[in-house]
């Protein structure tokens, strides 16, 4: 068999189509290749080319040693067959007695190539470096640094490996010898590569070598990209993606990671377009599609957490795993350790386990996390709450495991991948905000927001959803994110004036800006409501409907600014209100266990839970049952009747509410 690292090594891109741009690292100055280094199965060894007669040494007569040559022929012979015992005795009887001959560095270097297909990486460095130092002949050189370049690499000094085994590499653009003749070459590049920290080249040229490779090569390839892919930050992924080979292995494995980071850009055409072509990606390199290996895999009664228990998104991880375990019925003391498996559920509770992995800080841990719990816990389906970056990468190990996973995340995943996205997106509940206003008769609109992406962004889409239904955008004012004093962009908006004021921002800012609007004679009150008597020797007061997100709503809002928010619809996902019978029992069984009302991070946990505790009780026992129950079901919850479109999106109307009196109530 070839000469493998670690078994076997890499793939590179069809010889048809191979002349493409390439990522540094991956292309060299085409020399060429010295003979293989072993032999086929049951082959020999590939033909050494014979010495010719030693050189003559200038002034100095050459002695003929009919001996020697014929000792030569006898040991070369037996290496050409493949005889490799036999030909190793007969090279180092040579060497022993004929040390000083012209032949002996072709004897040294056959001798190496045999140290290295027995796995002595060692011995035939001791033979190749002298041939290095001090190279007999430019062809002898050639030779020498490429097998010494791969025992480099097999004993661990992967600089030195890399630097010597570059060269051998095609020129950029170029097809070179051909993909199977560069599997070797491939292979120990893309192991030294990826030592070097530079996991891109390294998963293009593992794309080569798997498309040199013979079948088990190609599995090996494949094995050695998804754990490489897993470390891959998502913006790396977007751009090996695009400069990779079509349909090929990087594709493959970069696919999911590479169109999340398109898409939460705000690309969804690109991220569509990166989906398709890694589907076919998929497809040709021999992967499974995410339904074929979810089929058959899973336990019905596990389901997986991955959820940031360190880090700064510790809160929110924290969050979602009591609601998760409220939801399958498991004992809602929280753990005083991080344990791999929670309690088993008491009698007469949800038949369920939860496995938890702790998928706070740097990425590659929440993506070694979900492959734990799809490989050695066997979970049915996972719920994600992690942050943006932890999320891609840990998202695109579950697709890659083929494992159903409800994230806590605003973004859709994508139709390849396995995952669902769980929070309504703030353009879904700013959109909602808009049509509940349009629809009670609401023309005349402003926007207050801060001065952030994030602000931006949802001032965006109100102006797109008021606009599209024939309403206008009359006034617009900015803050800087944080401000506590509004007087100067509540005066731009007076100018005006509207019948409707949309807050892009949290409840904490809601209940500053609310009152600032009735200093400017702009008073919050429910829609139609008549218009405040002026006070002595100043302007009737204009009364405005107010509409906000209002993340992180919370009776404090009541307190602080009550008479202020009068009639304004808000949408934050969820809120424990208290004539909410749907949540009733939730918001009752949570202040039970744990002192304090849930939010909206508990409440879409929850919801995710119940989800799959549903799909389960409803006949799901593996992996594909349960993405195809989520793919078209619909799961009435706590944060909406929940339901997933094309790209895993949830496309469902995300729930509002109104402030009446001393309530905030479901709206309408």
């Amino acid at each position: 068999m070839r000469l493998a690292f670690c078994v076997a090594l890499l793939f590179a891109a069809c010889a048809a189509t191979q002349a493409r741009p390439k990522l540094p690292g991956t292309f060299g100055t085409g020399e060429a290749l010295p003979p293989p280094v072993a032999p086929e199965p049951g082959g020999a060894l590939a033909p050494t080319a014979v010495p010719g007669a030693p050189a003559a040494i200038p002034g100095q007569p050459v002695a003929a040693d009919p001996g020697a040559e014929a000792d030569f022929r006898d040991a070369k012979a037996r290496f050409d067959a493949g005889a490799q015992a036999e030909a190793r005795t007969a090279l180092e009887a040579f060497a022993a007695h004929h040390a000083q001959h012209p032949f002996r560095p072709a004897v040294d270097l056959m001798l190496a190539r045999l140290a290295l297909l027995r796995g002595d990486a060692v011995t035939a460095k001791e033979k190749l470096e002298p041939l290095v130092s001090s190279p007999p002949d430019p062809g002898t050189a050639s030779s020498a640094r490429y097998y010494l370049g791969i025992a480099e690499v097999r004993t661990g000094q992967f600089a030195r490996g890399r630097e010597l085994l570059l060269p051998f590499l095609p020129v950029a653009g170029t097809n070179g010898p051909g993909d199977e003749a560069l599997v070797e070459l491939r292979g120990a590049l893309a192991e030294a590569t990826s030592a070097g920290g530079d996991l891109s080249a390294a998963l293009e040229l593992w794309d080569g070598y798997a498309r040199g490779g013979r079948e088990h090569e190609k599995a090996y390839a494949r094995s050695r990209a998804i754990e490489l892919s897993t470390d891959v930050t998502p913006d790396a992924a977007a751009r090996t993606w695009r400069a990779s080979a079509e349909r090929g292995l990087a594709r493959a494995v970069l696919g999911a990671k590479a169109a999340a980071f398109v898409r939460a850009s705000g690309d969804a055409a690109g991220a569509a377009s990166i989906d398709t072509e890694t589907t076919a990606a998929r497809r040709a390199m021999g992967f499974e599609d995410a339904q074929a290996q979810a089929q058959g895999a899973g336990d019905a009664g596990r389901l997986g957490l991955a959820v940031a228990l360190t880090g700064k998104f510790q809160p929110v991880g924290e969050a979602a795993m009591r609601a998760a375990m409220l939801a399958v019925g498991l004992p809602t003391k929280l753990p005083t350790a991080s344990p791999l498996m929670m309690p088993t559920a008491p009698a007469g509770a949800a038949a369920m386990q939860l496995y938890v992995r702790d998928a706070g800080g740097e990425p590659e841990r929440a993506g070694r996390g979900v492959g734990e719990l799809a490989r050695d816990e066997s979970v049915i389906g996972i719920i994600a709450a992690t942050d943006r970056k932890a999320a891609t990468t840990s998202l695109a190990a579950a697709s890659e495991a083929g494992v159903p996973t409800l994230a806590l995340d605003d973004t859709p995943p994508g139709a390849a991948s396995t995952a669902f996205q769980l929070i309504h997106a703030p353009e879904a509940r700013v959109a909602a905000l808009a049509r509940a206003a349009l629809k009670l008769g609401a023309r005349d609109f402003a926007m207050l927001g801060p001065d952030s992406a994030a602000g931006k962004r949802l001032r965006d889409a109100f102006r797109r959803e008021v606009t599209a239904a024939g309403g206008r955008v009359i006034g617009e004012a900015s803050y800087a994110p944080g401000a506590t004093s509004f007087g100067t962009v509540v005066a731009t908006i007076k100018k005006a004036p509207p019948q409707v004021v949309f807050i892009a921002d949290g409840a904490d800012r809601l209940e500053l800006i609310a009152p600032a609007l009735a200093a400017a004679d702009l008073w919050p009150a429910p829609w139609g409501a008549p218009r405040p008597p002026a006070n002595p020797g100043q302007p009737r007061p204009r009364t405005v409907l107010l509409l906000s997100t209002a993340a992180e709503l919370s009776p404090r809002l009541l307190q602080n600014a009550g008479r202020y928010v009068q009639g304004a619809l808000l949408s934050p996902g969820f809120y424990a209100a208290a004539g909410d019978a749907r949540a009733r029992a939730f918001v009752e069984a949570y202040r039970a266990a744990y002192g304090s009302d849930p939010h909206a991070t508990e409440a879409y946990a929850f919801d995710a839970a119940a989800a799959f505790r549903s799909v389960t009780a409803g006949g799901a026992r593996n992996r594909a049952d349960v993405l195809g129950a989520l793919g078209a079901g619909t799961f009435e919850g706590l944060t909406g009747a929940m339901r997933f479109g094309v790209d895993h999106g949830r496309v469902d109307a995300p729930r509002l509410y109104v402030i009446s009196g001393d309530d905030i109530k479901p709206y309408p």
